[in-house]
């Protein structure tokens, strides 16, 4: 089959998976669900939460042992993160998806799928998950959407077949997006409405709802982003009375996990700052655990505390993966349509979704007796605006969306620094800095010499 035949080139080299004529290309339903249903389908790239603020690195020493010079080197936003390394999985294992993906595609060209509910499914499957694929390394590779720059600033090259044979160079900022799009609309017009709650790594037309309301945030296109949290929700909006979860735990979830829309999880390539575990390695960045109150679940629920006394964080809704839930859950889209209520000056419409959610995450702790829940208030679309954004860094953390987070309120003008203090040296990321844009892998620089991005 072409997954057994091409997986082994696929962690390596994009550009080395190139079906030999003797391949026999998938042709069946059963065929086609192998391919989507390989395990790296549902993987989201590391870089994404080893550049974000979630965390600190207790010593020089913890710094230094680091697996990876890559892992190293994006954690302070090194101007060459790569230093000699030429594979990086976090470009190639999307590009691999988006190649199966592309390649389910072609051949089901060839077919008639207008009465055929079960190809309809499928080709919206692909087009689901090479677009998830495409925003992923969007997010990391190229700079945050502007309007006034997507036209022109540098996007991904965007490969639409399985042919490899041609090197394309990158399309702009804007092109890439219109393409994430396009394949999510699309796929919302194939899938089926509802989840499958014993399958939850397959989409469905909530998840594409769902993951357009991400993209949208993103976009800062707000209106489009409400109205598609609206969307999903209106399909499948359960939350998960966190009173009901255990609080001593290791992992109080599992993969079917009542919040969980569409599942994916982080990779674990940059290990020491990506795997949830006992590590003395990292610690959860004290800024955010100072955030939460005495009866927040969300803290004894989340974290937990290692040999140094810092805290690390547990696999949030991960089940018995040891890396973090970074898939689509209705948490998040609550809190993407309290975001655009307080946007459109709506303060107390967002204030009541937010309470709807932060209700579910209050109750006794081990050592402090329940109290009734207060409502959270605003004093304005400002304030509430304010709230959404600290309860969104509380829920959210460990998801991989910090980083997007950071470029998007940057460019908006929330001028935030983040800061990596190691061993005494402290290394700062200035809001919209190049560096935000992490460099295209040597090994692909070399191979189809697209051009760098500047850092």
């Amino acid at each position: 089959m072409l997954l057994a035949i091409c997986c082994s080139y696929g962690c390596t080299k994009k550009l080395d998976l190139k079906p030999n004529t003797a391949i026999v290309l998938p042709e069946t339903i059963a065929d086609f669900e192998k391919i989507l249903s390989y395990d790296y389908m549902n993987v989201t790239p590391g870089f994404l939460q080893v550049s974000a603020d979630d965390y600190f690195i207790p010593s020089l020493q913890d710094w230094q042992s680091t697996f990876l010079v890559t892992t190293r080197s994006a954690a302070i936003w090194d101007k060459d993160i790569y230093h000699g390394e030429r594979t990086t999985l976090d470009w190639n294992i999307p590009f691999q998806n988006i190649f199966y993906c592309n390649s389910i595609l072609d051949v089901i060209k060839s077919k008639n799928i207008d009465a055929d509910l079960e190809l309809k499914r499928i080709k919206g499957w692909a087009l689901f998950t090479r677009a998830y694929s495409y925003y992923n390394l969007v997010s990391i590779f190229s700079k945050g959407f502007d309007e006034t720059t997507a036209s022109t600033d540098l996007g991904l090259p965007l490969r639409l077949s399985s042919g490899v044979d041609v090197i394309l160079q990158r399309s702009t900022v804007k092109e890439t997006y219109d393409q994430i799009l396009a394949d999510l609309n699309e796929a919302g017009e194939l899938l089926q409405k509802d989840i499958n709650l014993d399958k939850r790594t397959r989409p469905s037309k909530a998840a594409v709802y769902a993951m357009l309301a991400r993209v949208y945030l993103g976009m800062r296109k707000y209106d489009e982003a409400g109205l598609n949290a609206e969307k999903a929700l209106s399909i499948y909006s359960k939350l998960t009375d966190y009173t009901t979860l255990s609080k001593t735990s290791t992992n109080a979830f599992n993969f079917k996990s009542d919040e969980i829309i569409y599942y994916t999880r982080l990779d674990g390539s940059y290990s020491e700052f990506t795997i949830s575990s006992q590590s003395t390695t990292y610690g959860v960045n004290p800024d955010i655990i100072n955030l939460y109150s005495p009866n927040d679940l969300r803290f004894p629920i989340y974290f937990q505390k290692n040999s140094l006394g810092n805290y690390n964080t547990k696999p949030i809704n991960s089940g018995g993966a040891v890396q973090s839930f970074t898939g689509l859950g209705t948490d998040e889209l609550f809190l993407i349509k309290a975001e655009c209520l307080a946007r459109k000056g709506q303060t107390q419409p967002s204030m009541d979704v937010l309470n709807q959610l932060i209700s579910t995450r209050w109750g006794a702790t081990a050592t402090v007796p329940s109290k009734p829940y207060q409502n959270i208030t605003a004093t304005s679309p400002e304030n509430a605006l304010d709230q959404v954004l600290l309860e969104r860094r509380k829920s959210l953390i460990w998801r991989s969306v910090r980083w997007t987070d950071l470029k998007r309120l940057n460019l908006e003008g929330r001028n935030i620094t983040i800061t990596r203090n190691v061993a005494g040296t402290i290394y700062s990321l200035e809001p919209n800095n190049p560096r935000y844009v992490l460099p295209i892998p040597n090994d692909e620089i070399a191979q189809s010499g697209i051009q760098q991005n500047i850092r």
